[in-house]
């Protein structure tokens, strides 16, 4: 009986996250410790390149690879952007290296 309980829970588990994998929207790859690292897939499951994306509050860059920038200074467009370890553009604040970026997260020379 146990295991038939475990079976069922396990299928049911399976079924709803199969269905949240599918359509537009933000999905998290497997990234280095204590990050997260996103992909964007479109209606087609392909990945978006080369450009932003907001969810809530919180502003994401895809590289050319379609993977979030995390933990680094990118240039995009000629201006520079800090993106944190859960690959959120950081904005009006000081990074962790010292500088400071501005309400649009560009970096304040």
């Amino acid at each position: 009986m146990k295991i038939f309980k475990t079976i069922t829970v396990s299928l049911i588990i399976s079924i709803c996250f199969s269905f949240l994998a599918f359509g537009e929207g933000m999905s998290q790859i497997t990234g280095p410790k204590d990050t997260q690292v996103w992909v964007y897939l479109d209606d087609n499951r392909e990945r978006q390149i080369n450009q932003w994306k907001q969810f809530w509050d919180d502003w994401y860059y895809l590289g050319a690879d379609g993977v979030t920038k995390y933990n680094t200074w990118a240039e995009i467009d000629g201006k520079w952007y800090y993106f944190d370890n859960f690959s959120r553009m950081l904005h009006d604040t000081t990074t962790p290296d010292g500088y400071t970026v501005g309400s649009d997260g560009v970096w304040v020379q």
